[in-house]
């Protein structure tokens, strides 16, 4: 598989970087079931280091196929897909006419069916992932999504970066599992402080 390195912009934004405010702010979202919109809603929340995994997230889908990306952010996936994709942004706020407005911590997602659905930097902040996961296999037969799973037990970090919820590795790949999602291919992306993100590739076990 073509697996591309990206070299950032002169005016990256810098990735998240957890604090004390962060984790009183998703303790609260915690208890009420909610989303962080307003810091989404922020271009200087979308890092420019993860245009490398929408490029290996690209490598996957086939030329020609149609693509929902869930959490699109700076919707760096779409300008790496092969010729003839049709490309469907979705996320918590509009980030250009035609994108599709969606909460999926309120139980909204996209209308329609597609050949894939992408959650690339997504999960870590829904409070339900199952319920997502389930929606995700009724809007397409195959799905690409990340997630830095818990590798140490540090809650503080994982609050502190505004995650709210800790599956381990093997945790995920249940919840995958029981959503009804074959795991194809996993890869790690990334390691982090007590944290490892990894990329899984699956398809419609159901």
């Amino acid at each position: 598989m073509e697996v591309y390195t990206l070299v950032a912009p002169m005016n990256s934004r810098v990735p998240p970087k957890p604090s004390e405010q962060r984790a009183r702010a998703t303790e609260k979202l915690i208890r009420e079931g909610g989303t962080d919109t307003a810091r989404w809603a922020e271009l200087e929340s979308l890092a420019t280091q993860w245009d490398a995994r929408a490029a290996t997230a690209a490598g996957w889908i086939e030329a020609g196929a149609s693509v929902l990306d869930v959490g699109a952010g700076a919707m760096a996936l779409e300008s790496l897909l092969k010729p003839g994709c049709s490309y469907y942004p979705a996320d918590v706020v509009e980030r250009r006419p035609g994108c599709l407005v969606v909460d999926l911590n309120r139980g909204e997602f996209p209308r329609g069916r597609y050949d894939w659905v992408i959650f690339l930097g997504v999960l870590e902040y829904i409070h339900d992932v199952g319920r997502v996961l389930d929606r995700a296999r009724e809007a397409a037969p195959r799905m690409i999504v990340t997630y830095c799973a818990d590798d140490a037990g540090d809650v503080a970090y994982r609050r502190g970066m505004g995650w709210v919820n800790d599956f381990t590795a093997q945790a995920f790949a249940a919840a995958l599992a029981r959503a009804g999602w074959r795991v194809e291919e996993s890869r790690e992306v990334k390691r982090g402080p007590g944290n490892v993100q990894l990329m899984f590739r699956c398809s419609s076990a159901k």
